[in-house]
């Protein structure tokens, strides 16, 4: 397990974290919430995120960076699984795409 990425997490850990796991992990223990996304749980994680960075960044909170970490930390693990391909991997990590404000 990635210890950044949420996505990652298998029941154990959430049960480890004393974190309520989503319902899917308690019917598949063996699987993470990445590995079991569909095509639109992907791409609205990828919405999600990134609006939750603009607004991080827009606000300048203190906590901008850890979330861009964990952010990151999904989509190699998403690409680790075959979530997401190495291509959208990179344009989604690439630092252009990742800078939302000038100056945080």
């Amino acid at each position: 397990m990635n210890p950044l990425s949420e996505l990652a997490w298998h029941l154990e850990d959430y049960r480890a974290a004393d974190v309520d796991p989503p319902a899917r992990c308690v019917s598949n223990p063996d699987k993470t919430e990445g590995e079991m996304m569909n095509e639109d749980e992907l791409e609205e994680f990828i919405k999600d995120s990134t609006a939750t960075l603009r607004i991080l960044a827009d606000k300048k909170s203190p906590r901008y960076d850890d979330i861009r970490a964990i952010f990151v930390a999904d989509l190699a693990y998403l690409a680790s699984v075959g979530q997401i391909s190495d291509d959208d991997y990179n344009e989604l990590t690439h630092p252009d795409n990742l800078q939302f404000h000038a100056e945080i």
